[in-house]
């Protein structure tokens, strides 16, 4: 190993150890040393340069610098890409964390593409955990409907429940909170035939459950008492028990339901 490999790797172990310190400022001063090293050490398309622009982009966030984490973080990337053969895990984490930057500061074209990248990635990858993806589909899912784009959401949800599905099997109760998703989906799309037939499964799944799990038994029914369904008429007694925010209505927001009512309302279908 060459001096500055061997003083790039003394730094990036300084570095591991002051970042589980959460000596932030040290962390930073050392990682900007350790990516200039890096630099003259490394040819611009190995692996411990894409380290070095990595570690310091995520610094950079954790600091609040999001401008100068971008930055680095998509140098890494660009890297990652591009190395022959390609790290797919290397490739899945970078570009999780760039959707999760661009989301969180409202760049939604920019977030869905690194989710996409991420999904590409992480589907070739044994160990990364179907509910990771899942929940990127879902974030995608959740980027374009609130752009008006909800006919190319729907692919989303349903992917998601076909991995899912394939994973755990069709009655889980993870399958269950899906097809929940999905059926909401659905009602605010007023495609109420879709909608109740996907939460009655939704609902089958969960009442077979041992123990029941009474709260979300109560949120399947309570969703089949919206609008367009044969259970519409349970609309207002469900109200009662579990307060407006135990719908989906178009534009509603999600909420939990417990407490006295969630017995009640189990009883009413």
């Amino acid at each position: 190993m060459k001096g500055e490999e061997r003083l790039w790797t003394i730094l990036n172990d300084k570095l591991d150890t002051l970042r589980a310190t959460n000596q932030l400022p040290e962390a930073i001063r050392v990682a900007e040393t350790a990516l200039e090293i890096a630099k003259r050490a490394f040819k611009g398309n190995e692996t411990p340069l894409a380290t070095s622009f990595q570690k310091l982009g995520q610094l950079l966030e954790q600091k609040g610098d999001y401008s100068g984490a971008e930055t680095n973080l998509l140098r890494a990337h660009t890297i990652l890409e591009k190395a022959k053969p390609p790290d797919q895990h290397a490739i899945y984490g970078s570009a999780r964390r760039l959707a999760s930057l661009c989301d969180s500061l409202g760049r939604s074209e920019e977030a869905i593409n690194f989710y996409q990248k991420a999904i590409a990635a992480g589907t070739q990858i044994d160990d990364v955990p179907y509910s990771d993806i899942g929940t990127m589909l879902n974030n995608i899912a959740l980027i374009l409907r609130k752009s008006g784009r909800q006919k190319a959401a729907e692919p989303c949800y349903v992917r998601a429940l076909e991995i899912y599905e394939k994973q755990l099997g069709p009655d889980h109760p993870d399958v269950a909170s899906v097809l929940n998703n999905l059926a909401v989906f659905y009602t605010n799309e007023r495609r109420y035939t879709e909608a109740e037939k996907t939460h009655l499964r939704a609902l089958a799944i969960r009442q077979n459950l041992n123990p029941p799990p009474l709260a979300d038994i109560a949120q399947s029914k309570c969703n089949l008492a919206g609008p367009g369904n044969a259970f519409q008429g349970l609309r207002h007694r469900c109200l009662e028990l579990c307060g407006p925010f135990a719908f989906y209505w178009p534009g509603a927001q999600s909420a939990s339901i417990g407490g006295p009512c969630t017995q009640e309302a189990v009883g009413l279908i």
